[in-house]
């Protein structure tokens, strides 16, 4: 009787990865073709642009598709498998050998924990810089030949110190630092702009920074004065302003972390960071509940005309929990909850939800 548990073990849990890996692969391709179709047109509009540009923008779409849509993959495959088992009867050929609803998961589940470590390794050594290299690259309108990224960031938008920073790129020359189009609005004690100073760029140099430039707008006295150079009085470091602008879904973790730490000493605000920390090890535990959640689909009597709706409700109970992952992930980030309530939340409320499902069947 071992032996045909095994068997049957080894049948159901290759039969879903099949599946899995199909449905991974379908989703990835198809959106990338999609991807591509929408932005061919700008990747061979720079000089000297051809195939190679083409396929170097596949190499580093591809990862963050299969990342995102890892999850989705499982939760689909989760359901065909059992949906399929259920309707030729071989889960009740299963359960009537003797095998509990837990034992029918089982190979189910532990290929998913393979799949989950397998998403949490892709994620962190290709997805992340695979995302790095494609951003910068994208901000440089897809030239040849580009020169590696030297710490460059684009698009700032930093709020420190009663003021709203924008800048459209900050960029590290030597000892200096450098921003250009940079926006500056100062806040009064009502959260209200008091002062829009806008100036071509911003040079920290000896230990201050220095505006070139410059219009300073007054929105009290609705006055304008126009400089050719000012001094910015701010706190803000040059360290800080590359730490507050750090993307973290292009950040290894090690570099996230102390990101954090910096922002903590520097009393800034470290909800977003520390939330996006955490959401990277939150996010490729979604796929251990797929399983669960599923599992409405291949238990019960296919001939009662359930099975259908079965299949629907685990489908809904899936996306469902991506829905509430992500919304909870943005309160984090926000600091209206805790960042761990908000990574880890809805993984643990669906895998409370899930393994009630399964109790209540295996009664």
């Amino acid at each position: 009787m071992s032996f045909l548990n095994n068997i049957f073990l080894t049948y159901v849990g290759r039969q879903f990865f099949i599946r899995f890996f199909g449905l991974l692969l379908v989703f990835v391709v198809l959106l990338q073709m999609l991807d591509l179709l929408n932005s061919s047109a700008e990747v061979l509009a720079a000089p000297g642009a051809g195939w190679p540009s083409i396929i170097k923008y596949i190499s580093l779409r591809a990862p963050q598709l299969a990342s995102q849509f890892t999850p989705f993959a499982a939760l689909l495959a989760v359901v065909i498998t059992l949906t399929v088992l259920n309707h030729t009867s071989q889960i009740t050929i299963m359960r009537a050998a003797g095998m509990s609803v837990n034992r029918v998961l089982f190979p189910i589940s532990f290929v998913c924990f393979m799949i989950t470590a397998g998403h949490f390794i892709l994620h962190e050594t290709v997805v992340v810089k695979a995302t790095q290299k494609f951003v910068y690259w994208e901000a440089n309108d897809f030239a040849v030949d580009l020169p590696p990224d030297d710490g460059t960031r684009t698009d700032l938008r930093i709020s420190f110190d009663g003021e709203l920073i924008r800048a459209g790129s900050a960029a590290r020359i030597g000892e200096t630092v450098r921003l250009n189009a940079v926006t500056i609005n100062k806040l009064d004690q009502d959260g209200l702009v008091a002062r829009i100073i806008e100036a071509r760029s911003a040079l920290y140099q000896n230990g201050g920074w220095r505006l070139f430039d410059v219009s300073d707008h007054n929105a009290q006295t609705l006055s304008t004065v126009t400089l050719a150079a000012a001094p910015w009085a701010t706190q803000l470091q040059p360290g800080l302003v590359f730490a507050l602008s750090l993307n973290p879904d292009r950040t290894s973790l090690p570099a996230l972390a102390t990101q954090i730490e910096r922002l903590d000493a520097e009393g800034a605000d470290t909800r977003a960071a520390t939330t996006s920390f955490l959401a990277r090890f939150s996010k490729p535990l979604s796929t251990l509940v797929m399983p669960l959640l599923g599992a409405l689909a291949g238990f019960g009597v296919h001939r009662q005309g359930n099975q259908l709706a079965r299949a629907v409700v685990g489908a809904a109970l899936g996306f469902g929990y991506f829905v509430f992952e992500n919304m909870l992930l943005a309160l984090g980030k926000l600091g209206v909850m805790p960042a761990m309530l908000g990574a880890f939340f809805p993984f643990a409320l669906f895998m409370v939800v899930g393994f009630a499902i399964l109790l209540a069947m295996e009664n």
